[in-house]
């Protein structure tokens, strides 16, 4: 009996212990502070496990909170190995509609979407959707990634376009200066660059930033939308004042986004190449280069815009087989993070096919730049900026 009485208070006192770990974990995690986070979600999960079961619905959540940090960590095989599993078991165990099931399948999604998977992503966000539909909190989360994922898959118009609502959805849940409902407005903005509405991009973002005036990954974000339209706008000399004034600033920022770095010195760069600055461009470029060389985390996919901005600039200095390279490397960097729709994928193909032009290689050349200017045309219209230059280039090129 008493050995009973004894087993029954150690299990109560593992649960409790369990609890408190728990709550230790949010408190790290709600610092930034990612080791001891995974650490104490870790020992929660070994006593819940130990205690309950590895399914029952308290030990899932805590593996599912463990898991969100280990992406954080940048452990992201042992993160979606988990995730994986949680998937798996939770719509079971807990129900399509409990909110660890939507968390998990949101966190995969995320992940997903950063390998570069973005039906993956999509597929488990309307997961989501089918069970908590907007206006519901992770409803939210999961359209965001579903419209992050559209983005991702080369289908600008319909992100720009889905950003607009969901930010409108987010004003409604969280209020119109809420740090989600600013972020939907941020992602819209990009995706309304993709798509060469420079002037509504500018005002969508001066307005972002009328709202958001504090200095964190969201300004950030926006300043870099910003930078983009002012630079399609023609207006280079803002363009770079605002990538300095932004890549200045970013050291007030806790835990900046090598992502977000990286992005501000493209964009930078892309800015000087414009006005014949081809020298600093290639400056920007090659800091562009060193931070995702030296962020464990960021998205593999910049490689492709880092190796296509620098061609850029080489074309811009006269240095055709240097750009040839650059532009090639972009090209298979793209194949495998883009769609073949997306528009770091079509600017990748484009700059290949303008370096063999400059090398003189006529008829290779005119055909790279015929197939680019119809997929620009087919999948961006025929009055967006790059349609019309790549056609531009190629009527050149076909009378010379």
């Amino acid at each position: 009996m008493f050995a009973g009485l004894r087993d029954r208070a150690a299990h109560k006192r593992d649960l409790r212990r369990a609890q408190g770990l728990r709550v230790t974990g949010d408190q790290f995690v709600a610092k930034a502070q990612w080791a001891p986070a995974e650490q104490a979600f870790r020992e929660a999960v070994e006593l819940r496990c130990a205690r309950l079961g590895a399914q029952d619905p308290l030990s899932l959540e805590a593996r599912g909170r463990r898991a969100a940090v280990l992406v954080r960590l940048g452990r992201r095989e042992e993160a979606a190995a988990e995730l994986r599993e949680l998937v798996a078991l939770c719509p079971d165990v807990l129900g399509q509609e409990h909110p660890v099931t939507g968390k998990v399948r949101i966190d995969l999604a995320a992940l997903l979407l950063a390998r570069n998977d973005p039906d993956g992503a999509a597929e488990l966000a309307l997961a989501v959707l089918r069970h908590r539909p907007a206006p519901d909190k992770l409803g939210l989360l999961a359209w965001d990634i579903k419209v992050r994922a559209r983005g991702a898959q080369g289908r600008h118009r319909e992100a720009a376009d889905e950003g607009a609502a969901l930010r409108s959805a987010c004003a409604q849940v969280f209020g119109q200066d809420s740090v989600r409902t600013l972020k939907a407005g941020s992602d819209r903005a990009q995706s309304l660059v993709f798509l060469g509405e420079y002037g509504l991009a500018e005002r969508e973002c001066r307005e972002l930033l009328d709202r958001h005036s504090s200095v964190d990954l969201l300004w950030l974000a926006v300043m870099n939308a910003l930078v983009r339209a002012l630079d399609g706008q023609g207006r280079h000399d803002g363009a770079q004042a605002a990538a300095r004034a932004a890549i200045t600033q970013q050291a007030q920022v806790t835990q900046p986004s090598g992502d977000v770095l990286i992005t501000l010195q493209l964009g930078l760069a892309r800015s000087l190449t414009a006005v014949g600055r081809h020298q600093e461009a290639l400056q920007a470029v090659d800091r562009a280069r060193a931070e995702f060389r030296r962020t464990p985390d960021a998205r593999a996919g910049l490689a492709a815009p880092i190796a296509t901005v620098a061609a850029q600039a080489l074309l811009g200095g006269q240095r055709p087989q240097e750009a040839e390279v650059e532009s090639r490397q972009a090209v298979e960097l793209a194949e495998a993070h883009y769609a073949p729709i997306h528009y770091c994928a079509l600017e990748a193909t484009t700059a290949l096919a303008c370096a063999i032009a400059a090398a003189g290689r006529r008829t290779e050349a005119e055909q790279h730049l015929a197939r680019c200017a119809a997929a620009w045309r087919e999948h961006f219209g025929p009055h967006h900026p790059r349609t019309l230059a790549t056609e531009t280039e190629l009527a050149a090129l076909r009378r010379s």
